[in-house]
């Protein structure tokens, strides 16, 4: 019953970050007070540097801030490509009793990396990029560069 509520309330949530949907997102620090293996693996991958990689002209472009900045209209701790470009803005899917549930969280927002989530921003008419292949690409992010077994919930 739970979860049928929480997919109607659900059912209008994007995972666009407009200035009055900011407070959905918590940051990738704050994803890493659970998830450290994935926070440090995300620090020394591509999407920690995505922002500084562009020019002032550049990241001020909405055309490239769209994929190289989850809020550009967020605080600092926000900016960037993190977890939340990708799994969805986790403010209701955060708290530990709803991690720990994966049809809930999924229910609360929790979105599974596809290969159409990453065509999202890694698409042929994207400058600097040449072709982008899924399967081997995704070994770069952050989930696929920790220690086999060390994956845990961020990467379901």
């Amino acid at each position: 019953m739970l979860r049928i509520a929480l997919t109607a309330i659900l059912a209008g949530f994007t995972t666009s970050a407009t200035a009055a949907e900011i407070h959905r997102f918590l940051g990738a620090e704050r994803c890493g007070t659970c998830h450290v293996a994935q926070l440090q693996a995300w620090k020394a991958g591509p999407h920690a540097n995505a922002l500084r990689s562009l020019t002032q002209r550049q990241a001020d472009s909405p055309a490239c801030a769209s994929c190289h900045n989850m809020a550009p209209e967020g605080p600092p701790e926000l900016r960037g490509v993190q977890c939340e470009s990708c799994h969805g803005p986790g403010r209701a899917y955060a708290p530990a009793a709803v991690m720990r549930d994966s049809v809930l969280a999924k229910l609360m927002g929790l979105e599974s990396v596809t290969p159409q989530t990453c065509a999202q921003c890694h698409r042929g008419s994207a400058p600097g990029l040449g072709a982008f292949e899924y399967a081997e690409t995704i070994q770069e992010v952050c989930t696929n560069r920790l220690p086999r077994g060390s994956e845990g919930p961020a990467s379901q």
